[in-house]
């Protein structure tokens, strides 16, 4: 059994190489040893800690109750349930490809005696709660690969609490690196841009890119902030662009390993000229920065 940092928090051995299997399906790198990278940074604890971090601008962690929407392997639920006592719950998809995710978190949670029945075996687009259930609901890179994008920002505003605060995390079709497949790209304008791209550009299978909802980015947020606030009473609080300009400004980091050394070399550029915050307000101003953190509010 393999141990994270001291935390208390056990990654059965066996799990690395489901994952690195799952990873491997979808040719999003040639390098297996990229792969083993994603793998090894998809399941670090130490990430769900940083995302913490970011959520504590918006709210308290401590004791709430939470709703992850495509809670994935669960390392999330895991962290914070042990670390911040969260009373926790997540919805993933249970199929196949990254979705095994799903039987990953069962047996994850059961190595470290908690409830699997805590995450539930669902789609975002309905979810299997009451109205007003929830302090917070989160979710980290998930929203892309829905089948409705709209429908699991609704539902999960639905089953947010007053004074409540959704969190969600997602890429920026409209910046300069694609994460899946660990490439720079043109702001994505029209869906088949990308699926185009990763097979002319870097001869990469195209099938996973036609999957990703690419429409997302922050025109996309604000359109459809307004769309749901007719029907409910919300306030966007951010979509990131603070956490952007403050990272940039000191040797911007990204989450994740693998993401982080293949943009080493142009961050230190970008870093090198970003003089008063020159680069970063450009970005931002032209909707290229990466990733959007969306946090609402809900009144």
């Amino acid at each position: 059994m393999q141990r994270e940092n001291n935390m208390q928090c056990i990654i059965p051995d066996e799990i690395f190489e489901r994952v690195v299997s799952d990873f491997s399906k979808f040719s999003l790198s040639k390098n297996l040893k990229d792969i083993k990278v994603a793998a090894k940074d998809h399941l670090n604890i130490e990430k769900s800690f940083k995302r913490a971090e970011i959520l504590k601008r918006y709210t308290a962690l401590e004791g709430e109750k939470v709703l992850e929407v495509g809670s994935g392997c669960g390392t999330n639920m895991l962290a914070w349930m042990k670390n911040f006592g969260t009373d926790h719950y997540g919805v993933e998809p249970g199929s196949d490809g990254f979705e095994s995710g799903y039987s990953i978190s069962l047996d994850i949670l059961r190595a470290n005696n908690i409830d699997p029945s805590r995450v539930i075996n669902c789609s975002g687009e309905k979810l299997p709660f009451p109205d007003c259930s929830f302090d917070i609901v989160y979710s980290a890179n998930v929203l892309e690969h829905t089948e409705n994008p709209f429908s699991v920002l609704y539902e999960s505003i639905r089953v947010l609490k007053k004074g409540g605060i959704l969190h969600f995390e997602m890429p920026n079709f409209l910046s300069y690196f694609e994460g899946h497949y660990m490439v720079l790209q043109p702001p994505i304008i029209w869906k088949w841009i990308l699926p185009l791209w990763v097979k002319v550009i870097f001869r990469r299978d195209p099938a996973f890119a036609k999957t990703l909802k690419t429409e997302i980015n922050p025109l996309w947020c604000k359109r459809n902030i307004k769309k749901l606030n007719d029907q409910f009473p919300i306030k966007l609080l951010s979509l990131g662009e603070d956490i952007f300009r403050e990272s940039l400004r000191n040797s911007y980091k990204f989450e994740t390993e693998i993401v982080s050394s293949k943009l080493k070399n142009i961050m230190k550029i970008i870093n090198f000229f970003n003089r008063n915050d020159l680069i970063s307000n450009l970005l931002i101003s032209i909707n290229g920065y990466y990733p959007i953190y969306l946090t609402i509010l809900k009144k």
